[in-house]
């Protein structure tokens, strides 16, 4: 059975060969929570050039986050595109949450966050409907430097597939809070940015690319993608044809043909003979007929 120590100790393996395919990922400051609430909503299962082409097209579109507060889900959705992964949803999620913020305290400035801890900040985005858990992990990090591991889609897809989270009876909250036991605060950023390079890369939905993956020798679904793939390219080869048997009568026929065969002479027709009889009954008449002659 594996241990807390054995998945904390697989953690720092994976942190280690993250950095050294990544690099170092420092933290970019705050500067406007709405527009990282936003940011960070559309970029679950999306790239992050994905996320930086739609906010573009989210400040061409709409006059200020009051004007994107208002406007009609179906209207989000268009203008992030039917390309853009979950965008029904997020386009319904993003009103409705700045709505709620803006109902609260009358403002789309949310100054009111500064005064906040870490575990107020953290508790203020939970109690907001259609939230997930993630958000406010989020924004409880970034805007009040807490120390979070948020977990989202693309982040329990790389994790369940190294061994270290179970996607099907774990919640994300759960994978959360053994995250942030098992990684330290100084680490916990770096990774999560790296998991979710990973994912968006090569680890991604459907069939990873494990062949490019830094972490392949580590992880145990390697070895399942390889040998589905064989599966796969065996299954499209085609099957050689067997050569066919000759019919017996053939191969008897082959094989006698070198062998000289004896063949009868034609019999030749016998013509048929005379009557002996009659012979002598027409010789004795002419020889009757010359004697009258002569007499």
């Amino acid at each position: 059975m594996v241990t807390f120590t054995d998945k904390v100790k697989h953690l720092e393996r994976v942190r280690r060969a993250l950095r050294r395919a990544y690099g170092e990922a420092p933290q970019r400051p705050v500067t406007h929570p709405v527009e990282h609430l936003v940011r960070t909503i559309l970029s679950e299962e999306a790239t992050a050039e994905a996320v930086d082409r739609a906010m573009e097209r989210i400040a061409r579109c709409f006059a200020d986050w009051n004007d994107l507060r208002v406007s009609r889900p179906r209207e989000i959705r268009e203008m992030l595109g039917p390309e853009f992964p979950r965008a029904g949803h997020k386009a319904r999620v993003i009103p409705r949450v700045l709505d709620q913020v803006f109902k609260w305290h009358n403002s789309m400035v949310w100054d009111f966050l500064e005064p906040m801890g870490k575990v107020e900040t953290r508790a203020f985005f939970e109690k907001l409907e259609e939230v997930r858990p993630f958000v406010a992990a989020t924004m409880a990090r970034d805007c009040a430097s807490a120390h979070a591991f948020p977990v989202d889609r693309d982040v329990a897809r790389v994790l369940g597939r190294l061994g270290l989270v179970d996607v099907e009876s774990e919640s994300e909250s759960d994978m959360q809070a053994f995250l942030e036991r098992a990684v330290k605060s100084d680490h916990a950023y770096e990774l999560h940015a790296h998991v979710k390079r990973l994912a968006a890369d090569v680890c991604v939905p459907g069939e990873p690319l494990c062949s490019t993956c830094p972490l392949k020798k580590m992880c145990p679904t390697v070895a399942e993608v390889l040998a589905r793939r064989r599966e796969r390219k065996k299954a499209k080869k085609p099957k050689k044809a067997a050569p066919r048997k000759k019919p017996a009568a053939k191969e008897s026929a082959g094989k006698s043909a070198g062998k000289k065969t004896k063949t009868s002479a034609p019999r030749k027709s016998a013509k048929a003979k005379p009557r002996t009889g009659a012979k002598k009954k027409k010789t004795a008449r002419r020889a009757s007929r010359t004697r009258r002659k002569r007499s």
